[in-house]
């Protein structure tokens, strides 16, 4: 039986493509890499160019001269730096002109040293608080325990050389006597005699010590009474309580201010301090009638076992310097007074310095 309709075709397989020879591509002409010349630069273009590069050339030149120049500057400061700070650090800042602390009064003194003790003996502890107070009392020559001049007053800088030490003055085999000159002292002999006159026995002579290290004098106790106004009571309690021996040294500085030192040695700490109390509150000067107390115990660098009571007058110099200061010291069996004065004034920091080195020596 026949189909009605035609048969459909059906696709065959495609037979694959025979290599064969293909057709040549189209010729494409090179292409030309070569850019085309550049036109030659013109007078002018040269000429800019040359320009610049001289520009260049000096602005190189400039900076390494600008270079050269700071740092020879550089160096030139580094140097005179170095010689400033070697010329102000090598010598003594006193001796540069412009450096130098301006002077508040205070005096040079020599190195402060303590003179040698007899054989044996101990010095002093004014730090014993016991009973006992034999600890305390001073056995070197008293002499030597003055403060000396300073260099403004013509004293030497040197430190002081002592002679040999000798026995004790005021001790138990001396004596005192009425008049309470040091034991050994010739009846009558003025106050303010050599040493090799009036010093108490066994107690060296002024020629055992070298030149320049004179000792100072020994005075009568009541050497003391011409400085005061009312010399009976000061003299009743010198008696009393025995004074056994007595020295003093006074000078005048460049600047004028008299200083007068006097010690005066007890025999026991209790009858020191009875004439310093009496005498710092009961005894009034002449070089300054109306003193008043200005600090008493107050100073915290004084040392261990010293009472210091500090007066001065009412009369006063430019801006209220006053004329006259004093001072009493206590150091266990010792008394100092310290009379300073000066009709323009007493300068504080000189008056402050002789207290606290006298303070050290009898400390």
């Amino acid at each position: 039986m026949t189909d009605d309709h035609a048969a459909t075709p059906q696709p065959g397989p495609q037979s694959a493509p025979q290599p064969g020879p293909q057709s040549a591509p189209e010729f494409a002409p090179p292409l030309d890499t070569d850019p085309a010349p550049a036109p030659a630069p013109t007078a002018e273009e040269q000429a800019l160019a040359a320009r610049a590069a001289e520009e260049q050339a000096a602005h190189r030149t400039r900076r390494r001269k600008a270079a050269v120049r700071w740092g020879c500057a550089v160096l030139v400061f580094a140097l005179a730096g170095t010689g400033t700070a070697l010329a102000v650090t090598a010598p003594e800042r006193t001796d540069i002109p412009g450096l130098a602390t301006a002077g508040d009064g205070r005096y040079t003194f020599p190195p402060l040293a303590l003179p040698p003790l007899p054989s044996g003996k101990a010095a002093p502890n004014l730090k014993d608080k016991s009973k006992d107070k034999s600890a305390a009392v001073h056995l070197a020559d008293l002499r030597y325990l003055l403060l000396p001049a300073p260099k403004e007053a013509g004293g030497s800088v040197n430190p002081p050389v002592f002679p040999a030490p000798t026995v004790p003055t005021g001790s138990a085999s001396a004596s005192p006597s009425a008049s309470g000159t040091p034991s050994g002292t010739p009846s009558g002999a003025p106050s303010g005699t050599s040493s090799a006159s009036a010093s108490p026995s066994a107690s060296g002579t002024a020629s055992a010590a070298p030149e320049g290290a004179a000792p100072a004098n020994w005075v009568s106790c009541d050497a003391l009474l011409g400085d005061l106004q009312n010399p009976a009571r000061m003299r009743t309690l010198l008696r009393q309580n025995v004074c056994r021996a007595a020295t003093v040294r006074e000078w005048t500085a460049s600047d004028g201010t008299s200083t007068r030192i006097r010690l005066m040695r007890f025999g026991t700490s209790a009858e020191a301090w009875d004439t310093f109390s009496r005498t710092r509150s009961e005894i009034q000067l002449k070089a300054a009638p109306d003193a008043r107390t200005a600090t008493s115990s107050a100073d915290g660098e004084l040392p261990d076992g010293v009472e210091v009571t500090r007066k001065e007058s009412r009369e006063t110099a430019g801006k209220d310097v006053p004329t006259t200061r004093l001072a009493f010291v206590s150091a266990s069996d010792v008394v100092a007074v310290i009379t300073m004065t000066n009709p323009r004034g007493v300068p504080a920091a000189a008056f402050r310095q002789v207290v606290d080195l006298q303070s050290d020596l009898l400390a």
